[in-house]
C-alpha cells in the first residue's frame, strides 16, 4: 500500500462498533494486513482518564470537556495514529472526533459543525467514516444487557439527540467520506458488508500505487 488507511467507527452506544471492529480486524489479518484498533477517549492520558471518570461522576463544563478531548486526541494522534499510518498500517478508530462533535454538540446547542472544524484543523481526516445507526430504544436494551447501569452519556433523550446529530453530519457534511449502516441487521451481514467496503478501499489504494509506479517507470525510460 502507498500509505496507511484511517477508518473511523462511529455511532451511539450500543450499536456494536467495538465488537465489529474486532471481527473485521481478525478477518483482514487473515489476509496479512496489519490492523490497529485505537479507542477514544484513551485510558492513558490524564485527560482521557478524566473523561472516563466523568461517565459515572458529574460531567464538567462543556469547555472543559472539549479541552480534555482535544488533549487526549492530540496525544493519540501523535503517539499512536500517525506512527501507525506512517508504517502503512490500517487504523480502526473506535470513536474519533465525530463522536465528540455529536456527544458534545448536544451540549453546544446542537452545533456539531464548529466542533468538527476545530478538530479538523488539528487532526487527520479519516479515509472512511462508518456511522452505525440504531433505534435508541434498541441501543439501550443492548447497553442494559451488557452493563449493570447506564452512564451519564447514555440517557435515552440524550442518545436520541446524539443519534440525530450523527444523521445530520451524514446528510450535510461535505468533507468526510461517510458510509451509513443499519445496525439492526445481523452481525454476520454487517461484517460482510463492511469487509467488502473496506477491502474495496484497500484495493483502490493499492491500484493507485501501481498506476503511479507505472508512470514513474515510463518517465525513467
Amino acid at each position: 500500500m502507498k500509505k496507511g488507511l484511517l477508518i473511523a467507527f462511529e455511532g451511539i452506544d450500543g450499536t456494536g462498533k467495538t465488537s465489529l471492529a474486532i471481527m473485521l480486524k481478525k478477518r483482514f489479518e487473515a489476509l496479512s494486513f496489519t490492523i490497529e484498533i485505537f479507542k477514544e477517549p484513551t485510558n492513558i492520558t490524564e485527560a482521557g482518564k478524566k473523561i472516563r471518570e466523568s461517565y459515572v461522576n458529574d460531567r464538567p463544563s462543556l469547555e472543559t470537556e472539549l479541552q480534555w478531548f482535544l488533549e487526549d486526541r492530540g496525544w493519540d494522534v501523535e503517539h499512536r495514529i500517525l506512527p501507525a499510518l506512517e508504517e502503512k498500517k490500517i487504523v480502526f478508530m473506535d470513536r474519533y472526533f465525530f463522536s465528540t462533535a455529536c456527544y458534545q454538540g448536544v451540549r453546544n446547542n446542537n452545533d456539531w459543525e464548529s466542533i468538527l472544524n476545530t478538530n479538523r484543523d488539528k487532526f487527520p481526516e479519516p479515509d472512511l467514516t462508518i456511522i452505525f445507526d440504531l433505534d435508541v430504544k434498541v441501543a439501550i436494551q443492548r447497553i442494559v444487557k451488557d452493563r449493570s447501569k447506564i452512564n451519564t452519556f447514555e440517557g435515552q433523550q440524550y442518545l436520541q439527540q446524539v443519534r440525530d446529530l450523527f444523521l445530520e453530519i451524514y446528510n450535510n457534511d461535505q468533507v468526510g467520506n461517510y458510509f451509513l449502516i443499519d445496525s439492526e441487521q445481523s452481525i454476520e451481514d454487517i461484517v460482510e458488508i463492511l469487509y467488502n467496503l473496506i477491502h474495496g478501499l484497500i484495493k483502490k489504494e493499492v491500484l493507485v500505487d501501481e498506476e503511479e509506479l507505472k508512470e514513474e517507470n515510463k518517465i525513467d525510460t
